[in-house]
C-alpha cells in the first residue's frame, strides 16, 4: 500500500473515534505559531453530566493529540512528533508497531494505535503512557488549545464560511 493511501486509513480511523469519543476535535492543529503541528487533537470537558457544563468542566478538560505515521520514513521524519496532551497516541500499522517496538523506538508516554483486524476501528498495541494516575504532558492551557482548535482547517463544530464576494467571513 502506498503512503498516501494508508495515511487517509488511518485518519479516517481517527475521525471515526474522535467523533465518538470527543465534544469536540480539530485536524492539522498548529501550537506555538506554527512551530508545532499535531495531526489530531480531541477534547473532552471534565464530567459535564454532574456538574452541567461552567468553566471548571472546561480548565479540567481532556485533550486528546494523535500524531498519524503511515511508514519508518514518516517517522522519522522529524516532523509530526508532538505528544503534549493529556493523552497522547501514535496512530500507525500492525507492522510498524511492531518495528518500532522491536528496535526499542517507541516514543514515551503514548498509546500506540493499530487498525483491529476488520479495520473498522483502533486497538492500543502498545502502552508507554504509564496512565495510572492523572500525570499529564499538557503544558498549554485549555483556552490556548481550543483558540489553537478552532482556527484549525478543519473540525468538527467549526466550518469556514466564504461570502459571495470571496471573503471568509
Amino acid at each position: 500500500m502506498n503512503r498516501n493511501y494508508v495515511t487517509r486509513n488511518l485518519s479516517d480511523l481517527v475521525r471515526k473515534k474522535l467523533t465518538n469519543n470527543c465534544n469536540f476535535w480539530a485536524e492539522e492543529v498548529e501550537l506555538d505559531f506554527g512551530k508545532a503541528r499535531i495531526d489530531f487533537v480531541g477534547f473532552k470537558p471534565f464530567n459535564i453530566m454532574q456538574n452541567g457544563m461552567n468553566a471548571a468542566a472546561i480548565d479540567k478538560g481532556t485533550f486528546s493529540f494523535y500524531e498519524v505515521k503511515s511508514c519508518m520514513a514518516d517517522f522519522n521524519s522529524g516532523h509530526g512528533k508532538t505528544f503534549l496532551g493529556d493523552e497522547n497516541y501514535l496512530v500507525c500499522e500492525r507492522s510498524l508497531a511492531e518495528e518500532l517496538y522491536q528496535k526499542g523506538l517507541l516514543p514515551s508516554s503514548v498509546k500506540v494505535l493499530v487498525p483491529n483486524k476488520s479495520e473498522t476501528g483502533l486497538i492500543v498495541a502498545f502502552d508507554t503512557s504509564n496512565s495510572f494516575g492523572t500525570w499529564s504532558r499538557r503544558t498549554k492551557s485549555s483556552s490556548e488549545l481550543l483558540w489553537n482548535m478552532i482556527n484549525a482547517r478543519i473540525s468538527n463544530k467549526v466550518e469556514l464560511v466564504v461570502s459571495d464576494n470571496g471573503i471568509e467571513d
